[in-house]
């Protein structure tokens, strides 16, 4: 099962400079080229967006997301960051770093990430799940158990 999610907010975007219009455009087309399969051509716009608008956190995430499918997680980890640093309610950040984190083994890492997607977004089923994810890695099969639970609550694919 594929888990990653993107950062992007589907309408409302808040961006910053008088170039924004052009940026989320740019923004869109590396979002496109990512769903169609093409992880180098999303980085690119991606980049571009991120140049013209340096403050888009959505850019850093999303592209975050290119380089880890690409199998470049240093790239991946340090977009998800200042993604966060950029905009510390990006809830979907936080969950692409902690699934970066557990693929790294750092367990401990990805159940914090997890855990503060989760209290940005209670509802946030995938979170759940992965956190389990991470406890059971640890040995921590009851607050496994109890994350997929609630997963399961929230109508996780998984179940």
């Amino acid at each position: 099962m594929k888990r990653s999610r993107f950062c992007i907010l589907a309408f409302g975007l808040l961006l910053v400079g008088g170039c924004a219009k052009n940026a989320q455009e740019v923004f869109e087309g590396g979002y496109s080229a990512y769903r169609k399969g093409d992880a180098d051509k999303a980085i690119a716009q991606y980049t571009e967006a991120i140049r013209m608008n340096p403050k888009y956190a959505e850019a850093y995430c999303n592209r975050g997301v290119a380089y880890r499918q690409k199998g470049d997680i240093d790239k991946a980890m340090a977009d998800f960051s200042e993604a966060i640093r950029l905009d510390p309610k990006l809830t979907g950040a936080y969950y692409n770093r902690g699934f970066a984190y557990d693929k790294l083994g750092e367990h401990d890492k990805a159940i914090a990430d997890f855990s503060e997607a989760i209290r940005l977004n209670p509802r946030d089923a995938g979170a759940y799940y992965n956190r389990g994810i991470a406890y059971q890695k640890k040995g921590d099969y009851g607050r496994a158990q109890g994350d997929f639970d609630q997963a399961r609550t929230l109508g996780h694919k998984a179940f």
